[in-house]
């Protein structure tokens, strides 16, 4: 949690510092700050998914969601900050406000998610509604973001595109990852179910021979 928010302070410090306190610089640090989050959500998304597929190699990083999630929520702390500032600084709304709300129920979930980390909390709800909220809101989060890449990728020049090309890409093979990880669940919940009902039947037939 203290790398992800001083991260995101430093390098939105220094976007301000730069190019000024005024709308530019502040983009700049918004930007920065979101990306820098990125670098937490992204191994917390997958980390999950990383270790179903390929098992052991991967589960400490899976082991390690909580910790990243929670750094990931510090350093939005700064991006929101950076959020309210451009609200204050501009004449006028600086984005729709459909963009706007879709933006803040991503929010909104990343810290009701950070706030059901804490035992005492977490523990309020059953575990079967936690992994519901939990799923959704990753899910909903890595969308946000990759929606936040593809707005307007080439922005006029070659630079801005292959700055996000990394991100992006990131964030395509993400949904990819877990669309595999699902895939799988899918699919070993398919054989154990016809498994059961090979087992029921096999049951049945040495009841009725028994008889």
């Amino acid at each position: 949690m203290g790398a992800g928010l001083l991260g995101a302070l430093a390098l939105a410090a220094l976007a301000l510092g730069t190019l000024g306190s005024g709308r530019t610089g502040t983009v700049t640090a918004l930007q920065l700050s979101a990306r820098w989050a990125y670098c937490f959500f992204w191994p917390a998304y997958v980390g999950g998914a990383l270790a179903s597929l390929w098992g052991a190699k991967f589960q400490g990083l899976a082991r390690r969601g909580r910790e990243l999630g929670l750094a990931f929520a510090a350093a939005m702390l700064v991006h929101l900050a950076m959020i309210i500032r451009i609200y204050a600084i501009s004449s006028r709304p600086p984005i729709p406000l459909q963009s706007a709300v879709y933006f803040g129920i991503g929010l909104a979930f990343a810290y009701l998610m950070a706030l059901l980390s804490v035992p005492a909390l977490g523990t309020r709800l059953s575990p079967g509604g936690r992994r519901i909220l939990f799923t959704v809101g990753m899910e909903y989060i890595a969308l946000a973001f990759l929606r936040d890449f593809l707005h307007d990728p080439f922005d006029g020049s070659l630079r801005h595109l292959l700055g996000y090309l990394p991100f992006t890409t990131l964030a395509f093979g993400g949904l990819l990852l877990r669309g595999l990880m699902y895939a799988q669940r899918l699919r070993r919940g398919v054989i154990h179910r016809r498994e059961v009902r090979s087992t029921r039947g096999t049951g049945n037939a040495v009841s009725d021979f028994r008889r």
